[in-house]
């Protein structure tokens, strides 16, 4: 799908994604409305959180800055996720109005100019919200920032950031056999996210499990952060867990490109 990538190839991808942040930057305040609107919306996030942490102190013997280093690995992944992969939110309506037909006529990847023409520069709220939680959680915890560890949180970062995109393609390559994905977009893509706000340990065995092996997000942040905290990583079911954010999101991301790969095979066009 990605094949024979060079500088002078990507060029055209670069050029939709100044494009796209051109387009949304025309109209300033309707964009700055929905920067604020995303900013408020995770402050109230993390309003909520706080309030619990004051009224209970611990959540399941994870202290506040364990988990303000729990939202901070999520946010951060997220943000990134919400900057490059938006344009599979709305994939459903793009086949329905017939574009995709149109993307398919140019000699690129379809993935890649959709991904690359609705880039979207609001993502950046969640990075800055990130660089928040990240010195919160290290004024209660004074993590010891060794260049092993910072290298580490990079490709944990990048890691939960394949695995969340990877999710996404794969949700909206649905579309490509049923169209309509609006329920299971709501319910996989964001309402999960509400999971990785606490610590997996808090759920039921049986959840713990379907986050793990079926439905794989707690690698986002939960097995990670035992890492960085030097917290007991023998409860997990494997202590290599808290080390394998990065090879599940690769193999989560591979994975969507070859069952999007299959829907391109499978689609016919809307005739629009």
């Amino acid at each position: 799908m990605f094949k024979n990538f060079t500088i002078s190839s990507l060029y055209p991808y670069f050029q939709l994604v100044f494009a796209s942040i051109q387009s949304k930057m025309e109209y300033k305040g309707t964009f700055l409305s929905f920067i604020l609107t995303i900013l408020g919306f995770y402050l109230s996030q993390i309003a909520v959180i706080a309030l619990m942490i004051y009224k209970f102190r611990t959540i399941h013997n994870w202290g506040r800055g364990e988990l303000a280093f729990l939202y901070t690995l999520l946010i951060f992944s997220s943000g990134i996720v919400s900057s490059v992969f938006s344009g599979m939110i709305d994939f459903g309506e793009f086949i329905r109005k017939g574009d995709y037909d149109r993307v398919r006529l140019r000699p690129l990847s379809t993935l890649g100019q959709i991904l690359a023409s609705q880039f979207d520069l609001a993502g950046i709220t969640h990075l800055f919200l990130g660089v928040i939680a990240l010195i919160t959680s290290q004024i209660f915890l004074n993590i010891d920032w060794t260049f092993t560890k910072v290298m580490f949180f990079i490709l944990t970062i990048l890691g939960g950031s394949l695995l969340l995109g990877g999710i996404r393609i794969l949700t909206a390559s649905i579309c490509f056999f049923s169209i309509t994905n609006e329920s299971l977009q709501h319910l996989v893509v964001f309402s999960s996210r509400e999971f990785l706000l606490y610590p997996v340990s808090i759920y039921s065995k049986s959840i713990q499990i379907f986050l793990t092996f079926l439905f794989p997000i707690a690698f986002v942040n939960y097995y990670p952060a035992h890492l960085f905290l030097d917290k007991n990583s023998e409860i997990l079911f494997h202590p290599f867990f808290a080390y394998a954010t990065f090879p599940v999101g690769f193999f989560v991301f591979l994975f969507s490109l070859k069952i999007w790969k299959l829907g391109e095979a499978f689609y016919t066009s809307t005739g629009s």
